[in-house]
């Protein structure tokens, strides 16, 4: 996996979790959202999945996409029409009570590289709180692939806005 903790640690400092002037107030039925976009190398999704819901909760699921058979330009214009449609259309509801607007992707570019594409409802958390739940995931992921049993931290609810459901 070619993006760790301690790569994304150098992002909090450089981009803040408010932006420096205050965004425009949403219009009725808007909801702002935050995004993640990764480039991840020889990921097994399955235990990819078991580390998010370990972060997330059981209910949590990614969608697994596979775009082996398309070229790589086809792919990235799939990819921003589909964060552009959820852009313009919002995001699906909650995969479980505590989630709320959230959808995670997993895209299969060739046989060893994914993206991974999760975007939330800034209602649910911020992008410093999105950091840290993708951190701990990312933790989780590599006590996995050693064999290990992940546990959430003690505190992961409080990044979200409501109850994590555990």
């Amino acid at each position: 996996m070619t993006a760790t903790s301690e790569e994304l640690r150098p992002l909090w400092a450089v981009r803040p979790a408010l932006p420096p002037h205050p965004a425009p107030a949403p219009r009725d039925g808007d909801v702002r959202t935050e995004r993640f976009v990764l480039s991840l190398t020889g990921l097994l999704p399955l235990v990819y999945e078991q580390a998010w819901q370990t972060v997330l909760g059981p209910g949590f699921r990614l969608q697994v996409v596979d775009w082996r058979a398309t070229r790589p330009a086809v792919q990235d214009a799939r990819l921003a029409e589909r964060l552009a449609h959820e852009s313009a259309t919002g995001l699906p509801a909650g995969q479980g009570p505590s989630t709320g607007p959230m959808c995670a992707t997993l895209i299969r570019r060739d046989d060893t590289t994914w993206t991974f594409a999760w975007r939330y409802a800034r209602e649910l958390m911020d992008r410093r709180a999105g950091l840290r739940l993708l951190e701990r995931a990312t933790e989780a992921y590599a006590v996995l692939l050693r064999g290990g049993t992940p546990r959430c931290p003690d505190g992961a609810g409080d990044l979200l806005a409501g109850s994590v459901g555990r």
